[in-house]
Formats: structure tokens, sequence, C-alpha cells
């Protein structure tokens, strides 16, 4: 551990004294360059139907680089303030879902002092471009913090489609927090590309933590399944979302094979 402190200290060196060339030579970073260029150029500045394109499309990064050259040009210090502020809110936000997931005790301390300090987290933060990284963690907890506040509002999935309440609340106040999971998912994702595979992690967060559904619920589920001949709703099939498996689960009707 020690040695990737200090391996993560020499890059922290190397890295401030150095800008990219997403920065140096990136064309829509200039102020005469119409910022509309970054649509339609790669994260380095190439277009994206040239040859030679890097075919990586994260317009807010580029945005958040040009702000940088127009507030202090190429001086490096700017770049780098932003790369820790926006790893600081990140941080916040690992330490809000751990209260979510672990309690606000200890452990949900700890776990954001950890995430804060790994050494890992160097080169993202530390190097400028970098920051695509950065960037689209903190959209991709953004997003699933909504999706978590949406779920504690929504309360049983099948009541809540049945009615225009979510768990007592105004459906626009539950779904509204849907909707801003949904935004920042794609706020993430163009960031970085990766960022839309916060929509999977909050379908499992969905299934798995808040519903508390087995794997083979879950498929019967996410296949749309009747246990018993009709239309039944699953909350006849032995089980309720968000409740244990009920143990007549397996005694259902004959005619559903396992998935």
């Amino acid at each position: 551990v020690l040695c990737d402190h200090l391996q993560s200290t020499r890059l922290m060196f190397f890295f401030f004294c150095f800008l990219s060339r997403a920065i140096k030579t990136n064309q829509d970073l200039l102020p005469e360059t119409p910022w509309t260029n970054i649509l339609y150029d790669d994260f380095w500045g190439t277009l994206l139907t040239h040859s030679g394109s890097h075919k990586s499309f994260r317009p807010l990064c580029t945005l958040s680089f040009r702000l940088n050259y127009t507030l202090h040009g190429l001086r490096p210090w700017g770049y780098h303030l932003l790369n820790i502020v926006l790893h600081g809110l990140v941080t916040a936000m690992v330490t809000a879902l751990s209260h979510s997931l672990l309690g606000r005790g200890l452990w949900s301390l700890l776990a954001g002092l950890l995430f804060a300090s790994h050494p890992a987290h160097t080169e993202a933060v530390a190097g400028v471009v970098g920051r695509a990284d950065v960037g689209a963690a903190l959209f991709f907890l953004l997003s699933l913090l909504c999706y978590v506040r949406h779920c504690g509002l929504r309360g049983d999935k099948w009541r809540a489609f049945q009615r225009r309440t979510c768990g007592g609340s105004s459906a626009t106040r539950c779904w509204g927090w849907m909707l801003g999971s949904l935004w920042c998912a794609a706020a993430s994702m163009l960031w970085k590309e990766q960022g839309v595979t916060v929509l999977a992690v909050s379908a499992v967060y969905d299934l798995f933590v808040f519903q508390k559904l087995r794997v083979r619920q879950a498929l019967l589920l996410l296949l749309g399944k009747d246990c018993t001949v009709g239309n039944v709703s699953p909350c006849r099939c032995g089980f309720t979302p968000g409740a244990p498996a009920s143990p007549t689960f397996n005694n259902i009707s004959t005619h559903v094979h396992p998935v």
C-alpha cells in the first residue's frame, strides 16, 4: 500500500506539470470555435466521422475543458483544481450511497474515506483527461441515488402502477425522482460512455436490494411469466415484491418450468 501511495505521489507531480493533447491541440476549446462543434467531434477534437477518430463522444467533459480554457487558458492549476472539486463531490455521493446501504454509522463514513484516499483514483484525479471518469462517476452516483429515492417513495411496485400514489406520496414527486435518475444517467453517459451502465445497476438494486427477490423470482418477473393459468399478478405466485420469498413458491402450478 505504501508503494502505491508513493507511486501515486509521483504521478500527481507528473500530471500537474503537463496537460494532455486533449487540451493543448483541441480546437474545440478555442473561443473562436463554435461550441456546437463538440457535438460533432470526439474527445480529442477530431471529427467523429473521420477515419482517425477515437469515436469517444464526451461533450460534457469537453465543455468543461472549454470553460477552463476560457477562464485561465492553458495554466494547469485550474484544470487540476476542478478535478479535485469533482472528486470531492463524488466522495460525498459515495458516502451518501453508503448511508442508504449501510446505515448512518461508522461504516458508511469509512467507506467514503477509503474511496477518497484510494490510490486507484490517482490517475483519474491527477490526470486532466481523467476528468471524464470523475464526471461520469458523479452523475452515475447521482442517478443511482435518485433511483433509490424513487424506490423508497414508490413502495410496492404493483400497487404503484394501479394507483396514482407512491407509498403515500404524490405520483408527480415519486416519478420525478425517476425522471431525475434518467437525466443523470444521460449526463453520465455524455461524460463518458460507460455511464450508461448505471441503468443496469439501478435494475439490480431494485430487484435484489429493494424488492429482495431471489434470482429465480427476478427471472420470472423480468420474463413476464405467469405462475398460474390466466393473467395473474406475480404477487399471487407465492411471493410479494419487497418481502421475503414465500415457502410455497416452489409449489406453484406445475406448468412453470425452471428458467
